[in-house]
Parts: C-alpha cells; sequence; structure tokens
C-alpha cells in the first residue's frame, strides 16, 4: 500500500485535522483498491509517529466498513 512510505515535510506542525467525511472517503477507497486518499490524508503528518496514527486510524475505518 505504501502507507509508511511517505516522505519527510519541510515544517512541522502541531495539528493534523482530517474530518469523518475525509476518513471515511479515504477507508471507501482503500477497500477499493485505491490507495490514493489515503496516501493523501498520510501526507499531511510531519513525522513518522502522525503518519502511522493517522495509517492506523484509516485501515480502522476500513475494516469497519468490510
Amino acid at each position: 500500500m505504501g502507507l509508511f512510505s511517505r516522505k519527510q515535510k519541510a515544517e512541522a506542525t502541531d495539528t493534523v485535522l482530517i474530518t469523518g467525511a475525509e476518513l471515511d472517503h479515504a477507508a471507501r477507497a482503500l477497500n477499493a483498491g485505491d490507495d490514493g486518499p489515503a496516501n493523501a490524508l498520510v501526507d499531511r503528518g510531519d513525522d513518522k509517529t502522525t503518519r502511522q496514527l493517522i495509517t492506523m486510524r484509516i485501515l480502522g475505518a476500513s475494516i469497519n466498513q468490510q
């Protein structure tokens, strides 16, 4: 899927805001085989830990939708 292999951002921010609709869309797309929306959300994270947390939220939502 490539969700953990994200590039580093230039400047760090403290907050990443992801709406429920964005999370739902990314989870549905991931279940359909399209990891683009999920990768776009993960790219919002500035560090490895934040990206992993976003990834786990997306994966959890995709499991709930199956």
